[in-house]
């Protein structure tokens, strides 16, 4: 029996019509060229389709791969390309959806990838709910460092929850379809994504429990009980009891009140975090 690596099985629709109303729930189109992410056995490629302008699926098995370009060799709108998509190199800008039944244990990866691509108007993923929380935080659950990189840039929302005997075999976690599409206005501006990160990062590293301790090599003591009056944030509040929308504003706070001495200690926190955060991935899956 060939061995196949973990880190890319996946559990499978098995249901035509199912995935016909998925994509019905929609917003794809005849004009849009989509991505697939892990085609498997091609049930959700052969649906897309018929109700969009381009299908791109990609495979990293090279059997299923050589299956489905078998399959779709008489559709010019199906295009399977076996590779693995977090090494696959894009262009700049994709215009283009996603729809994809993604490798669960690959999840933050995936996330991680396409939330940075440049163009992509609408990601619908089929994922694990717990991990679906982590990236929308409210209203479905409480905010986290993950949630708060990404809410300012994004809306996400549940379109669809899967009975397991949806999947083949059948999943242990609760499956839902995901909806995630950039923000049409936006709080924080795109060029100042990369100071809100660092900033974001820095106050999520920094010593203490509390706002207080966590903003007062950031903000004077003004400033903070400024910052917690016109805003609400008690000073004893934990950074994860903060809203999105409190974040925004301590964050206008920080850009346009904070000297740019103070603020070379926030530069390339987010890098510096990011790093961290490889290191002890690293050595949970040398524990496996």
């Amino acid at each position: 029996m060939r061995e196949v690596n973990i880190k890319y099985s996946q559990n499978y629709l098995h249901n035509e019509a199912l995935v016909k109303e998925l994509i019905g729930k929609s917003n794809i189109g005849n004009n849009d060229v989509v991505y697939e992410i892990g085609a498997g056995k091609g049930i959700i490629t052969q649906q897309l389709a018929l109700s969009c302008k381009k299908v791109i699926s990609f495979e990293y098995d090279s059997q299923l791969s050589t299956h489905l370009k078998h399959r779709f060799e008489s559709n010019p709108n199906i295009e399977i390309i076996n590779s693995d998509f977090l090494q696959y190199v894009f262009k700049d800008y994709l215009y283009c959806k996603f729809f994809s039944n993604i490798p669960f244990n690959i999840t933050a990866e995936l996330m991680m990838k396409v939330l940075e691509l440049k163009g992509v108007k609408d990601i619908y993923f089929i994922m694990q709910y717990e991990a679906f929380l982590k990236y929308a935080g409210s209203p479905y659950y409480r905010d986290c460092f993950k949630s708060l990189q990404y809410k300012p840039f994004y809306i996400m929302e549940i379109l669809h929850e899967f009975s397991p005997t949806d999947f083949s075999p059948v999943p242990k976690a609760r499956i839902i379809l995901a909806h995630i599409y950039p923000r049409i206005n936006t709080d924080i501006c795109k060029r100042e994504k990369d100071n809100y990160l660092d900033f974001l990062s820095f106050m999520f590293l920094e010593n203490g429990s509390s706002f207080k301790d966590k903003s007062k090599r950031i903000f004077s003591y003004e400033q903070v009980k400024r910052i917690s009056k016109d805003y609400s944030i008690s000073l004893d509040s934990s950074l994860l009891d903060l809203t999105i929308q409190q974040w925004n504003c301590i964050f206008q706070v920080y850009l346009n009140y904070v000297s740019a001495e103070k603020k070379t200690m926030v530069d390339g926190s987010f890098k510096y975090l990011k790093g961290e955060q490889s290191k002890l991935e690293k050595i949970h899956k040398n524990r496996r």
